[in-house]
């Protein structure tokens, strides 16, 4: 099992991938100017090619000039992820975004830690069923691992919170 969860976890957590998203056609429903190359920008590296349904949450009109949320669901080969893009327009001009993405697998977190985020740095535990780690290079990337269904599964949830 560690082979084919070594290559999922590997698609879901590379960023290397471009590829059009519907990130655009959200946006530009809702008439965001601000923040839309850099939000384009993640989700495309997030996402990749992989199906995905996004939405804009935003009570709010003019939702461009103040922060918002786009939230969706990402499908991939065997799983589901809930991804959250947040966007912060700046005063100057500029836009802070970052985004959180969930899922869980049926493995235990020790294993996937040692498979998959071997070469993250173990930062802490925040309790006794949770750890959190950062990449190593990229400290905005990190990653909380939280064990459940009696430790028979995990439950990731990863960040970039620096982009």
């Amino acid at each position: 099992m560690i082979k084919p969860l070594t290559l999922l976890l590997s698609a879901a957590l590379s960023h290397s991938v471009i590829a059009d998203t519907s990130m655009t056609e959200v946006l530009d429903e809702h008439g965001i100017v601000g923040c839309k190359p850099q939000l384009e920008a993640l989700a495309d590296s997030v996402i990749g090619e992989n199906e995905h349904r996004l939405h804009l949450y935003q009570p709010k009109r003019h939702a461009d000039k103040y922060p918002f949320s786009v939230t969706g669901i990402i499908s991939y080969r065997d799983q589901e992820a809930q991804i959250e893009f947040n966007a912060s327009p700046m005063i100057e001009g500029g836009c802070e975004v970052s985004y959180v993405e969930s899922f869980a697998l049926p493995e235990t977190c020790v294993k996937i830690r040692e498979e998959v985020f071997k070469k993250w740095k173990f930062v802490g535990r925040l309790s006794d069923k949770s750890f959190f780690l950062h990449h190593k290079k990229e400290l905005a990337r990190n990653a909380t691992l939280t064990s459940i269904n009696s430790g028979a599964a995990c439950l990731i949830t990863r960040r970039d919170s620096g982009i």
